[in-house]
């Protein structure tokens, strides 16, 4: 059987003679850990990437701009890359329409909130490169590949504010910042956290080991 092929997103990089495209090597091997392929998104029509690849993964990076969800700038230090935010709000639409899962880190909780009409806090404090514990909520998808109790890296300083449509809750950290979502029909799942860094062998923030979360692909991806 042929392996499954997932769509990376990617951030943007100036160059001395053309924009880079940039993403960390561990989201590809956290992928190859379960048996799939990933790609790193260079551009193209989002509809023919959702018909083509199996998967669409929402890698971490900088700020979404707020008035994708309709809010003044509040926080000055606010970095954001509005041809970003926009590729990756059509990517997930077309995913969406062919139905196809979507992992979203980081940020792309984030976006996938916003997409949903969620909005997001622009700053708190005390998650930027703290370690924390996270709790999960007990018969969510979240829950069955992480377990209900562990300590997650943190590389945010922005998180979820009111939650997107037809999203719920599936993990809190202790101070009730909204840690993972997912969507009540659509095979989409968003953490908050670097899963990709807490793989053992590959990438060890914490004690936690969360390759399982990358089967949220193989789980539903259809057989064929």
């Amino acid at each position: 059987m042929q392996n499954s092929v997932i769509l990376i997103t990617t951030g943007t990089l100036s160059g001395a003679r053309s924009p880079q495209r940039t993403a960390s090597v561990l989201y590809g091997a956290a992928l190859s850990r379960v048996g799939l392929i990933g790609v790193l998104y260079t551009g193209g029509d989002p509809t023919v990437l959702a018909q083509t690849f199996d998967g669409l993964l929402l890698s971490g990076g900088g700020d979404l701009a707020p008035a994708l969800y309709d809010c003044p700038t509040v926080y000055k230090e606010t970095v954001c890359d509005i041809h970003r935010d926009i590729e990756e709000l059509a990517l997930i639409r077309a995913f969406c329409a062919n139905k196809k899962p979507i992992l979203g880190i980081c940020r792309g909780i984030q976006a996938i909130n916003v997409f949903f009409g969620g909005t997001l806090l622009q700053h708190i404090t005390g998650h930027s490169n703290t370690p924390h514990l996270v709790r999960t909520v007990s018969g969510t998808r979240t829950a069955s590949l992480t377990g209900s109790f562990f300590q997650t890296n943190s590389y945010h300083h922005q998180a979820i504010d009111q939650l997107g449509q037809h999203l719920y809750v599936s993990a809190y950290s202790e101070d009730g910042t909204i840690e993972a979502i997912e969507h009540d029909a659509l095979p989409i799942l968003g953490v908050q956290w670097h899963p990709e860094r807490m793989i053992t062998g590959l990438c060890t923030d914490t004690s936690a080991d969360h390759t399982a979360l990358f089967t949220h692909f193989t789980q539903r991806i259809p057989k064929t």
